[in-house]
């Protein structure tokens, strides 16, 4: 069976200031819960397929939680991003990387009313005290793993650009070892490079293409590509069992529809393009797949069907 499987980083807003070193006093209502969600929702809805939401609990209240719920009414899955989405999380000492992870695990399961069992790090980075803790946590998946050397070298330009500029980013390469590794579900130890036969913890690499280069088949890349190229990855893709879409709670935002997202415009990619264009361009996405013999799967049930040897 080829597995297609469409997942969402719910980054709160704060976080995008954060990596473009914007300063920010608070933000009342997040656009991107209020909009981003319900829009990849809606999406996901409309074409009875279902996905994984990644939640980072500190940018929700009592006020917009009910998302979470309504995440769970349509029968997608919920999982953990950490509880402050902080970049540094493979540099904390692992008593406290145990409680960012737990925290945030008990709000969600409090909240949404679920059992969570999968997780992706801040940043993509990864680290063995890191893994060892979320099979601590009784966990089953992670979905860090992001085998691009070109987005790593892309996130160290601006990085360093940022600094330059004197608006330090907050984000990190944690080890540029994070760039290399499998395209499939693999059984791993401690890190996502060590690989094993057999085990209980899956891990989940997200889709790059075109070898050396590795480009990630993303959000940014389904929204920003011109056409051509985005034809030519999802042809290419089409060779593989497996295919992990990331995308952004902002990837389904439109510049205009806050004030908020001011500050971001000419830095964060996603907000140049109408909401049209973004809508038009992931349902292709799915259309593709679809049309090309792909069974959509949450992470979860990806998960599941590795370690039952389905995959």
């Amino acid at each position: 069976m080829k597995i297609a499987c469409i997942n969402v980083d719910v980054d709160p807003l704060i976080c995008y200031y954060a990596i473009h070193g914007i300063e920010t006093s608070g933000i009342s209502e997040d656009p991107i819960y209020i909009n981003g969600i319900r829009r990849f929702i809606e999406l996901f809805d409309k074409n009875s397929i279902k996905g994984t939401f990644f939640i980072t609990a500190h940018g929700f209240s009592e006020k917009n939680s009910e998302i979470l719920r309504e995440i769970v009414r349509s029968g997608h899955e919920i999982a953990d991003h950490s509880f402050s989405h902080n970049y540094q999380l493979t540099r904390m000492a692992k008593d406290e990387i145990f409680q960012e992870i737990k925290k945030n695990k008990d709000f969600l399961e409090e909240t949404a009313g679920i059992k969570c069992l999968g997780f992706r790090s801040p940043g993509y980075n990864s680290s063995p005290d890191l893994i060892s803790v979320l099979k601590s946590v009784g966990y089953t998946y992670d979905s860090s793993l992001f085998p691009s050397i070109s987005y790593y070298l892309a996130k160290w330009l601006l990085i360093n650009l940022k600094k330059l500029s004197g608006h330090e980013s907050k984000s990190i390469i944690s080890s540029f070892a994070d760039a290399f590794g499998r395209y499939t579900p693999e059984f791993i130890d401690k890190t996502v490079r060590d690989i094993k036969t057999e085990g209980t913890f899956v891990e989940l690499p997200m889709t790059t293409l075109f070898p050396l280069a590795n480009i990630p088949l993303i959000g940014t890349s389904i929204i920003a590509f011109p056409a051509f190229l985005l034809e030519w990855m999802l042809k290419i893709s089409k060779s593989r069992t497996f295919i992990n879409i990331e995308a952004h709670g902002i990837d389904l935002c439109g510049a205009d529809e806050s004030q908020h997202f001011e500050p971001l415009k000419g830095k964060q990619p996603d907000l140049a393009f109408s909401l049209d264009r973004k809508i038009e361009r992931f349902q292709h996405v799915i259309d593709f797949y679809k049309n090309s013999g792909f069974t959509f799967k949450t992470l979860c049930e990806a998960a599941e069907m590795k370690l039952n040897g389905n995959i």
